[in-house]
C-alpha cells in the first residue's frame, strides 16, 4: 500500500473560490482519514481553514465521519455549510432540476381525495439581502447527497406528522429576480398538521440539503451566502442565522 494516497476533491460552495476550482487533486500522506484530509487542506490553503473546519466530507451519497478511512484514488466531496436552498448535475430530477419548477406536476403527483388540506410553500429570488441589491442567484448542489437528503426529509416528515403527501423540489443554476427556487407541497386531511409538516420540511431542507447560494449584486460583486453546517453524529447542528 502506498504511503501517499491520491485524492480527488469535489469542491462546492465558497470552497470552489478558496481552493481554486471545482475539482482539486491532493497527495495525502498517512493517516489516510477524513480528519487528516481536512487538516492537510487547511495547511495548504490557510485562508480556507475557517470554512474547512465547518466542512463535512461525502463519498457518493453518504456523509463520512471524521475518522473514516480513505482509499487511494478516492473521490471525496467537500460539503461546506449549506444555504438550502451544480447546474446540470442533479442525480434525481424528482428533487433537483435545472429546469423551471413545475407546480402543476407536483400537484398532480400528490393529489389525494382523502385530503382536505393543501399547503404549498414557494421560495423566489428576492431583490435585496442584508441591504444589498440582488440581480440574480446561482444555486449549486452536490447532487447525490442532496437528492438522497430531500427524499429522507420527505419520508421523515410523513412519519412524524399526520399527513398523506410531502414533496420537495429545488432548482439549480442561475435564477433571476422572482424566479422560483424551491417548492414544498404537503397534503393532509386537516390544515394544522399540513402547515406544521410543511414548515418542518422546509426548515430541514434549509439546514441539511447540500445546496449553496451564490448571490450576484448590482455593483458587479458576488458572494456565497453563509450557511448551516451539515449535521453529523459527531457534530451537533449549528446555524449562524437565517439569511435565505
Amino acid at each position: 500500500m502506498p504511503d501517499v494516497f491520491d485524492i480527488t476533491l469535489e469542491c462546492h460552495g465558497a470552497l470552489t473560490d478558496l481552493l481554486g476550482g471545482d475539482t482539486v487533486q491532493l497527495a495525502l500522506d498517512a493517516p489516510h482519514t477524513v480528519d487528516h484530509l481536512i487538516d492537510s487542506l487547511s495547511e495548504r490553503w490557510p485562508e480556507a481553514a475557517g470554512l474547512l473546519a465547518r466542512t463535512a466530507c461525502a463519498r457518493g451519497d453518504a456523509l463520512l465521519p471524521p475518522g473514516s478511512p480513505l482509499g487511494d484514488d478516492d473521490r471525496i466531496a467537500l460539503i461546506p455549510p449549506v444555504s438550502g436552498g451544480v447546474p446540470g448535475v442533479a442525480d434525481d430530477d424528482k428533487h433537483l432540476t435545472a429546469a423551471p419548477l413545475d407546480l402543476d406536476a407536483l400537484m398532480a403527483e400528490t393529489e389525494d381525495e382523502r385530503c382536505g388540506a393543501l399547503v404549498i410553500f414557494g421560495g423566489t429570488v428576492r431583490l435585496t439581502n442584508a441591504g444589498r441589491t440582488v440581480e440574480s442567484m446561482d444555486y449549486s448542489a452536490y447532487g447525490p447527497l442532496a437528492a438522497r437528503t430531500m427524499a429522507d426529509i420527505e419520508r421523515e416528515t410523513l412519519e412524524a406528522f399526520d399527513i398523506h403527501a410531502c414533496r420537495l423540489q429545488h432548482r439549480t443554476g442561475r435564477l433571476g429576480l422572482g424566479e422560483m427556487s424551491v417548492y414544498v407541497v404537503v397534503r393532509a386531511v386537516h390544515r394544522r398538521p399540513a402547515f406544521e409538516a410543511a414548515e418542518h420540511a422546509l426548515e430541514e431542507l434549509k439546514a441539511r440539503v447540500a445546496v449553496w447560494k451564490n448571490e450576484y449584486y448590482s455593483d458587479g460583486t458576488r458572494a456565497y451566502l453563509e450557511g448551516t453546517e451539515v449535521p453529523t453524529p459527531e457534530r451537533p447542528r449549528h446555524s449562524p442565522g437565517d439569511q435565505s
